[in-house]
This record gives structure tokens, C-alpha cells and sequence, in this order.
């Protein structure tokens, strides 16, 4: 990113101006994407748009946002990753419809702009730094199709015509990105003209006036987050290109914001559970918490590696026997409660997986069928999960628990010094609806499943996937340090008196439950993987129903 010019910095302490960015339309472009949050939240490269927005600008500048469309999810995520910004958010009443638009959005903002102010799109991104509104100008760069944006005419290099939403020659358009100094003149015109241009009042009508006064032309690289293909594209190249494969989900979401971690998840109760757990069970074990909003919390940021990362057999033995006498601490429940934990590891295990395989079905049109899996034939998944002994599979431990547990959810404290503390992150809300128990064996099974695969190389698309008719090819990329952990694993299972059987199964029941949460073609493969897994598992042992 370019530095700022001396004249710049000069400006900036004389000059008083605001930004103005507009967040309040429905995102119609982005699909599923806008059903729980407002697009301008949306993040990039783990940051919301509207972060990546605020921070062009130093701390001192007030900017007004105009909020509509799920304003409330802009207002909570803001109050926990820019505390320390002045912020003014205004309620648009009107931002579907004809007569709606961003001309209307900004002349509701009008009574709080009484200075030379940034105007700004929330969807749009560029690199650059941001010109101070000394001049009036105008952010541009180049498009082909002009018909679906302002463009504009140029001559001596000063904008000479705005052509709004029509079929043209002209080579550039107006990206949503604009510095107004006469913003009397710039109002004034937009109340007089609002003549709507595909159904709402544009911005056009008021920088119209501003090209009598000089309105020059600023040329950006400039990032469209407004509709899907546009903000997938946006999210690879702020990323740097490495991301092969998307795990991502429309209705939960992670953000990095300087010293703190937001999560959203569009269920708040999903959120509130989390905090509570965090707060009540897991304070031991968890980051600190900073604050919960909606849908949203927070945490401290924690400077450490992920046990992925550093994984050896020696740290994972010290992982292993950290959470058996820190974490996995026995919860005695009075017996009409041990009945109801009984039910729910139930429903957990049995109902969850009979609705989560139903899902994925409907999702993908596939039927239950007999396989060739890997040069391996396997009976239908019906037939294998009447082969469970479910009452076995479903007598559960109560003891506290994480919920997700493998090793990317699991950071070693850069501090901890010879003796590796350890911190655990993106721990379940609750186990079946429980909050203050749930079963050992699923943090267990959890756990060896994260031996297996790799989620971290699957973030990188190490892993193939191929179906023809009845027959399934599938492979996946794994480390030597994983095998060796999961042999330390099942080591140190033995010496504790747990079962691996029944971790096995239940871990091939997780992976069954996880394929209709992700896209294609990784949602096949853990399902084929999990089916796979749970034949080899009743197969090789003779662990099916219990005399």
C-alpha cells in the first residue's frame, strides 16, 4: 500500500471531513450469502468488508453508516471489532423498493455530513490509499459491460458526462468510491433531481452538479464484494490466491480483528451457549473473552501455534493426558438426570444421524445403494447401521467436554515455556442440547478423526474424489506426524480402559454427520469415507449387536 504524500498529512490536520458509507441495501446479488447478515460484514480474508473500509481511515475521523437491511448484525459486529472508532449508524426506513437506492440512503445521512466527506460503498474494496476530500473527485476504473454501472466521459482529464446504467463506449465506471468537498452543492442538486434510474434514486443525481465545479476522475484497483462470483473472487485474491477449497458456511462466520477473534453464527443461541460454556465450563481452558453481541462474540486473540503445527508424539502425549486429568473431569449427575443425558446421547448419535444422512440425500440426490469404495464392495449404509449396537454406542459418559476437539482447535501458548499450555478454541455450544455435560466419547472420537484427516490439508484441497455409478474412488493427503499421533493415540486409549471400537464407530458416525454441512465434492467423500470406515470398523472386529 502507497504511503500518504507530506501534502496529505498536512491536509489531514487542517482539514475536517467525515466518510459516509453506505451499508444499507438487501445485497440482492449475493444470494444465501445475505439471509443472516448484512453484506458490508461479510468477511475477507478472515476481516468484514466494512473493517477493511474503516481502517483506510485514521481514528479521529467520524464515519456515518447508513444501516438498513439486517442493521442489526452491522451494529453488533462492529461494536466488538472497532470499539474505539466513532462511529454514527443511521436508520434508513426505506431500502427496498422503488424510491430506495443509494440517493436516497445519503440524503438521509445528509443532517450528520456537514463537511467535506468520503463517500463509500460497502461493497466496494480497493488497495489504495483514500484521497482526502480537498477536491471533489471521483473513483473509477475499467469495466466491459457498461450498462450495469455509471460510467463516465472524460476530457482533459476532468469528467465531462456520467452515462448511468446504459450501453456506451465509455471505457470506465464509477466503483462507489468518491470525495466530495462541495458537499452543499453535491446535497442541494440530489434533493432537487430524484429522477430514479432503475427503480431508485442514484448518487449520480448529485455528482452531476459537482462536474460544473471540477470533478476529477481517481483511478483504483478496485474489488466488487456486491454479488457472489465478484466477492468469492475478492476473498482468493485478499487471501493470496491459496485457498483451493471452501469450507466456509452461509450461516456462521470467523473475523481477526488486531487483538481479537469474532465469531457469528446466524442461531444467537448457538453464540450465547458458547459464551456461557466459555464463562462456566471452559474458563480454564479457553482464550479470554471480551463480549457477546446477537449472534456474535469475542475472545482475546491468544499468540501460539495450533497443535497441527508443531504436532510430535511427545506433544501429543502431553496433549493426551492435559485433557484426560484437566479437561475430561467426570460429571456425577442425580440419576433422573443421568436418564435424561441417556436420551440425549440418543437423539445425538441415532435421531441427528438419521436426519443429517436425510439431508444429505435430499441435498445431493444420491440414494443408499451397496458400493465398491475403494476396490472395497460394502452393503448399503441401512444395512451397516443395523448392524449397531446402539443401546452400547449410546450409553454415554458424562464429563465435561469440547465438542470439536482436534488439533486445529487446539493452540500452544507461545509463553508456556518448557511445559506447553494449552488453549482451546471453536468449542461446541452444547451436546444435544445440554450444556453443562456431555459425552466422552464424542470428544474421543472427535479427536481420532482429526488423526485421520487432515482438516488443514483439506483447506488446501489435498484430496481427491470420483464416483462412477455404484463405484467410489476417494483419497486424501495426510502427514507422518498424524499417523504417529494416532498410534500415540490409540496407546494411550489401551492404557485408559476406553473402548476403540466404539470410538471408531462413533468417529465414522461424525464423519457422516459432516457431509451435508460442506460443498461439493468433499461432502461425498467424508460420507463415502465415514461409510467406509463404519463397514471396516463392524467388519474386522465382529463389533456389530451385542448378545
Amino acid at each position: 500500500m502507497t504511503a500518504r504524500s507530506p501534502k496529505s498529512y498536512f491536509l489531514r490536520f487542517i482539514m475536517n471531513y467525515k466518510v459516509c458509507i453506505l451499508a444499507a441495501g438487501i445485497g440482492s446479488r449475493m444470494g444465501s450469502l445475505s439471509d443472516h447478515v448484512n453484506k458490508a460484514i461479510l468477511p475477507v480474508n478472515y476481516k468484514g468488508v466494512i473493517s477493511h473500509i474503516i481502517e483506510k481511515f485514521p481514528k479521529d475521523v467520524e464515519i456515518i453508516i447508513a444501516v438498513g437491511h439486517k442493521k442489526e448484525t452491522i451494529r453488533n459486529y462492529l461494536s466488538l471489532a472497532h470499539p474505539d472508532r466513532l462511529l454514527t449508524l443511521v436508520d434508513v426506513d426505506k431500502y427496498m423498493g422503488p424510491g430506495t437506492g443509494p440517493g436516497y440512503s445519503l440524503l438521509r445521512c445528509k443532517k450528520f455530513l456537514n463537511s467535506p466527506f468520503v463517500f463509500f460503498a460497502a461493497d466496494t474494496l480497493v488497495i489504495e490509499d483514500v484521497p482526502l476530500p480537498d477536491k471533489n473527485w471521483f473513483g473509477i476504473a475499467p469495466v466491459k459491460e457498461t450498462e450495469k454501472y455509471c460510467t463516465v466521459k472524460i476530457k482533459n482529464n476532468l469528467i465531462c458526462q456520467l452515462d448511468d446504467k446504459i450501453k456506451t463506449d465509455n471505457r470506465f465506471a464509477f466503483i462507489g468510491l468518491a470525495g466530495i468537498k462541495d458537499y452543499q452543492d453535491f446535497f442541494s442538486a440530489l434533493e432537487k433531481d430524484k429522477n430514479l434510474i432503475g427503480g431508485e434514486v442514484q448518487v449520480s443525481n448529485g455528482f452531476n452538479k459537482l462536474i460544473e465545479k471540477k470533478l476529477v476522475p481517481i483511478g483504483f484497483t478496485w474489488f466488487d464484494t456486491g454479488a457472489l462470483n465478484s466477492y468469492a473472487e475478492t476473498n482468493r485474491n485478499f487471501m493470496g490466491g491459496d485457498k483451493k477449497f471452501d469450507f466456509s458456511k452461509g450461516n456462521e462466520f470467523l473475523y481477526f480483528i488486531d487483538d481479537r477473534v469474532i465469531k457469528f453464527f446466524a442461531d444467537a443461541e448457538v453464540s450465547s451457549n458458547r459464551y456461557a460454556r466459555a464463562k462456566k465450563s471452559l474458563s480454564e481452558f479457553c482464550p479470554e473473552l471480551i463480549g457477546l453481541e446477537g449472534g456474535f462474540y469475542s475472545y482475546k486473540k491468544v499468540d501460539g501455534a495450533t497443535l497441527y503445527s508443531v504436532l510430535n508424539t511427545k506433544i501429543a502425549n502431553d496433549f493426551f493426558n492435559w485433557a484426560y486429568h484437566n479437561l475430561w473431569q467426570r460429571v456425577e449427575l442425580p440419576s433422573a438426570e443421568k436418564k435424561e443425558f441417556l436420551s440425549t446421547c440418543q437423539r445425538f448419535y441415532y435421531d441427528k444421524t438419521e436426519k443429517r444422512l436425510q439431508d444429505f440425500y435430499n441435498k445431493t440426490g444420491l440414494q443408499d445403494t451397496p458400493n465398491n469404495i475403494n476396490g472395497t464392495e460394502t452393503p448399503s449404509l441401512k444395512e451397516l447401521l443395523s448392524q449397531i449396537d446402539w443401546k452400547y454406542i449410546t450409553d454415554g459418559i458424562p464429563t465435561n467436554f469440547h465438542g470439536d476437539l482436534q488439533f486445529d482447535n487446539i493452540l500452544v501458548a507461545n509463553n508456556s515455556g518448557p511445559d506447553a499450555k494449552f488453549v482451546l478454541l471453536d468449542w461446541r455450544h452444547d451436546f444435544g442440547g445440554l450444556t453443562h455435560a456431555g459425552d466422552i466419547y464424542y470428544d474421543l472420537a472427535k479427536l481420532y478423526g482429526g488423526t485421520i484427516v487432515s482438516y488443514q490439508l483439506m483447506k488446501d484441497g489435498m484430496f481427491s474424489f470420483n464416483m462412477s455409478g455404484s463405484d467410489v474412488y476417494y483419497d486424501f493427503y495426510t502427514k507422518s506426524n498424524l499417523n504417529d499421533a494416532r498410534d500415540e493415540y490409540e496407546l494411550f486409549l489401551k492404557s485408559h480402559d476406553f473402548d476403540l471400537n466404539k470410538i471408531k464407530i462413533i468417529t465414522a458416525l461424525i464423519f457422516l454427520n459432516m457431509s451435508p454441512l460442506h460443498n461439493d465434492p468433499f461432502d461425498h467423500m467424508v460420507y463415502y469415507l465415514g461409510k467406509n470406515m463404519l463397514y471396516k470398523t463392524l467388519r474386522t472386529v465382529n463389533y456389530g449387536k451385542r448378545a
